[in-house]
């Protein structure tokens, strides 16, 4: 009898793994990107310097051709998304890493020139909350085009009275509540796309990293940030593309890295996230002429496949 039930128990046993690899099959094919529906395109891939001929950061994520999503609106991504053929009235959120001028300023542009588009729909507008030094977003936004802004002809847009215009609806990203959960402020964008926010270091400015999820592919944003707060590897787990800012060298001091991430650490966080495709973005004068050298750094500790952002290139989201 104990022979029999051990044999029952043993057929069982390979029955229920040979059907394992199946489901864990199905499981990772729901999972998988669909990179012929879903790409990148570079607003901006500059800083806050005046000489570096780029705009500063700003980014469109495409769906079946349709420019949904902007991240970052830094100056001269509003002409840039124009000139790349993106469409305000296809765009569902604007979201933004932290409110410098490089990464936030274009945001009134966007808003007036949406006038002369059919844009009806409600456009979500997602930031850091407040710290000591900087403003929520949701203030951020008042103080440039609420009643008393100062863009205050744009309030209808920002406190809605008419059905002559849509709606901005603002959303505040809560640094408690991201704390609490780790990463876990979770925006559903629409049918298809969610967007997930961590709090980061970015020495005293408030600021998030961004997490896209859509069709199946994941682009994560780290925005400027140093890795004091570790948790960028985790956010970005298994990302199929992970866009991280090079405002810094190797030989950075402490006052920079107190703000932006090294090559080295760009290459651990990608590596200890495994993420299949890397982005490096958000240059300045002090690493541009470094590329090489920052890629040697990153190639220490990362293997996969690296680009370098250039204003008005499209990344594909290929594996």
């Amino acid at each position: 009898m104990n022979k029999l039930f051990t044999l029952n128990n043993m057929l069982l046993f390979f029955i229920s793994m040979s059907f394992l690899p199946v489901t864990i099959a199905i499981e990772a094919a729901a999972r998988t990107c669909d990179a012929q529906r879903v790409n990148l395109q570079v607003l901006g891939s500059g800083g806050p310097e005046l000489d570096d001929g780029r705009n500063s950061s700003g980014y469109i994520i495409w769906v079946d051709g349709n420019s949904k999503l902007i991240v970052d609106a830094g100056p001269g991504t509003s002409v840039a998304f124009g000139a790349a053929g993106g469409k305000f009235e296809h765009v569902s959120a604007l979201l933004l890493t932290h409110l410098h001028v490089d990464h936030s300023s274009d945001l009134p542009a966007y808003i007036k020139g949406s006038f002369f588009t059919p844009r009806q729909n409600v456009l979500i507008v997602a930031g850091p909350t407040q710290n000591a030094l900087m403003p929520s977003t949701s203030d951020y936004v008042q103080r440039l085009m609420g009643p008393k802004g100062a863009f205050a002809y744009l309030k209808d847009y920002v406190d809605k009275t008419t059905d002559a215009d849509y709606k901005i609806n603002v959303v505040d990203i809560d640094k408690s509540d991201s704390n609490k959960t780790g990463y876990e402020n979770q925006l559903n964008i629409d049918a298809e796309i969610t967007a997930s926010a961590v709090t980061v270091h970015h020495g005293p400015v408030a600021a998030v990293a961004w997490k896209i999820q859509v069709l199946g592919c994941t682009l994560v944003f780290s925005g400027d940030m140093s890795n004091n707060k570790k948790v960028l590897a985790t956010f970005a787990k298994g990302a199929d593309l992970l866009i991280a800012n090079n405002a810094v060298p190797e030989t950075a001091g402490e006052v920079a890295k107190n703000l932006h991430m090294t090559p080295s650490e760009i290459g651990e966080i990608a590596n200890s996230a495994q993420v299949r495709k890397l982005l490096l973005s958000h240059f300045m004068q002090r690493t541009l002429p470094t590329q090489q050298l920052s890629l040697k750094h990153i190639r220490a500790r990362y293997s996969g496949p690296v680009e370098f952002a250039e204003d008005g290139m499209t990344i594909r989201l290929n594996r």
